[in-house]
């Protein structure tokens, strides 16, 4: 009864929220809920992750998402060793006209939940930064979407479960996917996010093996964005869920912010508590100031692919396997 009370409670807020909110507030709300001790960490088949799962369902219902069988956002799917499914929380904004094509949008919602080691005391893994935050901006963007004109293509944005583990439910979804896998677009992954103030640079991964790093560039620099990647990126390119989809031949990317704030100086990152870890939560040390310019690129680099879909291509697969 009482998370019933308290799951009612949650959807009243929502919706009243709503309508007053900044993109900024909505995203502080999702991240401060998400990473929460209440959902203890959203581990693979706890309590939390169902909880979570609930959150994000809520949030597409109120946004105005299409649900994937007409009711229901889970996508429900079986993990190693566990007897519990696991589930993505899928929502889906229709093309204008019908077609088989799509823009996928990915963001992890799980953690690594108790981890009870000899000694310490803070035992939940909250996983803030990673990745309550990039679920926090995939459903910004998903607002921002619904609330703009039918698109030319159709967008499915999908909060992903038991990526931690093993990227199951990205692979579930390449294996079962709601539009042809050949027909995907783009997969945008959110894994992260700009919690470090105003900044002009980014990461772009992958940055090899992939075709499409000089059309996300050119749209990046008309809104003041340099990309700045380093080297030691190219190590990231099996960590995301994004790893899925370029296995199988369908671009994808993820963008994190660098260290150059805006005017081009360098600064120090901010002391964030070590992620995979009971210290990644959010901390004073927080800066949101620069999380609307973000979801801002991620949207501009997103709307030039739904207007040029073609031509873009994974050039070798083997780098992410």
């Amino acid at each position: 009864m009482k998370n019933k009370l308290a799951f009612v409670t949650l959807v009243l807020c929502t919706l009243s929220f709503a309508l007053k909110a900044t993109v900024v507030d909505d995203f502080k709300r999702h991240t401060y809920y998400l990473a929460s001790d209440e959902l203890e960490g959203r581990g693979n088949g706890s309590e939390g992750i169902e909880l979570a799962a609930k959150y994000i369902e809520v949030q597409f219902r109120a946004i105005g998402l299409t649900p994937i069988d007409g009711y229901s956002y889970l996508q429900l799917f079986p993990i190693p060793n566990q007897q519990k499914s696991e589930a993505n929380v899928v929502g889906v904004i229709k093309a204008a006209t019908k077609t088989n094509r799509s823009i996928v949008f990915t963001a992890h919602y799980d953690a690594l939940g108790i981890i009870k080691k000899p000694g310490q005391k803070d035992v939940i893994h909250n996983g803030a930064l990673d990745n309550a935050i990039g679920v926090a901006a995939m459903i910004e963007m998903a607002r921002q979407y619904q609330q703009g004109a039918k698109p030319a293509h159709n967008l499915v944005f999908i909060a992903t479960a038991a990526e931690e583990t093993g990227q199951y439910g990205s692979d579930y979804y390449a294996k079962n996917p709601i539009f042809p896998l050949k027909d995907i677009i783009i997969n945008v992954n959110f894994d992260g996010f700009n919690v470090t103030g105003p900044k002009e640079d980014y990461y772009v991964m992958p940055r090899q093996g992939v075709d499409f790093v000089d059309e996300i560039d050119a749209v990046s620099a008309k809104l003041g964005w340099v990309n700045d990647t380093p080297g030691w990126i190219d190590q990231m390119n099996t960590k995301f869920d994004t790893s899925t989809f370029l296995r199988e031949g369908v671009p994808a990317f993820t963008l994190w912010t660098g260290n150059r704030a805006k005017g081009g100086k360098q600064v120090k990152s901010p002391k964030f508590g070590n992620i995979h870890s009971p210290d990644d939560q959010v901390n004073d040390q927080w800066n949101w100031d620069g999380v609307e310019d973000h979801i801002n690129l991620y949207k501009a680099i997103s709307d030039y692919f739904l207007l040029h879909p073609d031509g873009i291509k994974v050039t070798d697969r083997k780098l992410f396997i």
